[in-house]
Parts: C-alpha cells; sequence; structure tokens
C-alpha cells in the first residue's frame, strides 16, 4: 500500500530552527568498572528531524484536515520533503507526539508556520 503524500505543493520549509539527529541514542549499560558500553540500536536507521513549514491560511486548514484523517490523528506514516542540512530529501515519515509536537504560529496575517517533529526513516 502507498504511503500518503505531504498534501501541500506550495508549503515552504524554513531553515531557522532546524534540528538534525541522525540516528537514536545508543542503548548504554553502566559496567562495575564505572565504564559505559554504548552500542547501536539493532536495525535502527531512524533520525529525528525537527522543523518549521509556512502555510498559507487555507493550505493549513488542509493541512490539519490530512493530520486528523488521511493520518489518523497524525499516528500514520507519509512522505514529505525533509531539510537535511545541506539539501531537501523525500523521506518517509511519522509525526512524534502529534499532540504535543505540532506547534502552530501565526508569523503575519494569512500565514501559518507549524513546528514538527518527525521521526524519519532511512536517513
Amino acid at each position: 500500500m502507498a504511503l500518503p503524500t505531504f498534501p501541500i505543493a506550495n508549503a515552504v520549509i524554513l531553515k531557522d530552527g532546524f534540528n538534525l539527529q541522525r540516528a537514536r541514542d545508543p542503548i548504554a549499560t553502566d559496567m562495575e568498572q564505572g565504564n559505559v558500553r554504548q552500542r547501536p540500536r539493532p536495525g535502527d536507521n531512524v533520525g529525528t528531524v525537527t522543523q518549521t513549514v509556512r502555510f498559507y491560511a487555507a493550505d493549513y486548514d488542509t493541512f490539519v484536515e490530512w493530520v486528523k484523517t488521511t493520518l489518523n490523528l497524525g499516528t500514520a506514516r507519509f512522505t514529505i520533503d525533509v531539510w537535511l542540512g545541506t539539501s531537501l530529501a523525500n523521506k518517509v515519515c511519522q509525526f512524534i507526539k502529534p499532540g504535543t509536537t505540532l506547534v502552530a504560529s501565526w508569523p503575519n496575517p494569512g500565514q501559518v508556520d507549524v513546528r514538527m517533529t518527525l521521526r524519519v526513516y532511512d536517513v
């Protein structure tokens, strides 16, 4: 089954406030001698991106409806262009805690900025 695609073609990804973590934190085990053993999580090729997307007001309404219905309240995976520090790449993503990480603000009349934290697969 094909994944849903981000519905707004003219949304702008803002580079301010961008944050990228290319891998999840390793598994850490404290040893008796005081050392800490760290190892990657097996099978993990997942990163985290925090980015802000600017919408026009009408597009924001479409986005909200898409998150509610198509993504089952923001829980499903989807594809979106993600800023990876030097360029945009289309990746499979999922919102991390959509109820708390999809934060909207209104910088100018008719525009809405949505800050989102995404779990990005195959970073």
